[in-house]
């Protein structure tokens, strides 16, 4: 004689099957009946309740909890990649006489002199690839306590 499929009064021991309302088939464990958990394919969560039938057999009826969408994949948006650089009030740099002086931002890409040597500098700017900070480097033009001059064509 053969034993029955199903028995009455028992639980099954593989998985529990059930749709979501996004029409996506869901495989629960029996243990997981009464609790929440994550449509893979809509990310909503879910309350499953489970009901047993007139046979005894359990049927699981997922609940939709809260119906906000929550991104599939991380999003990837060009403006996520680019950082806004921080431009300081003044950037601090050296004169080839070795005194630390200080640039407002526009004067980054033009003609200073320094105050103490009086040599004339073209004030360069930079980005430190590492602290994504704009740096001065000075070229000198004219140190007059040397007598060095150079020519810059435009």
């Amino acid at each position: 004689m053969r034993k029955p499929l199903h028995r009455p009064g028992r639980e099954a021991q593989g998985p529990l099957r059930c749709t979501c309302p996004c029409g996506a088939t869901l495989r629960i464990a029996p243990a997981a009946v009464d609790k929440e958990g994550d449509c893979p394919r809509c990310r909503k969560r879910l309350h499953f309740t489970g009901k047993r039938d007139e046979r005894g057999r359990l049927t699981v009826h997922p609940l939709v909890v809260d119906d906000h969408m929550k991104p599939r994949t991380r999003s990837f948006r060009i403006e996520d990649h680019f950082r806004e650089i921080p431009i300081p009030q003044k950037i601090p740099f050296f004169c080839p006489c070795g005194r630390k002086l200080m640039a407002r931002p526009a004067m980054v890409d033009k003609r200073g002199r320094c105050p103490f040597c009086g040599a004339r500098l073209l004030l360069v700017g930079k980005t430190d690839p590492r602290t994504h900070k704009v740096e001065i480097h000075p070229l000198t033009l004219e140190a007059p306590l040397s007598g060095d001059t150079f020519l810059l064509e435009e």
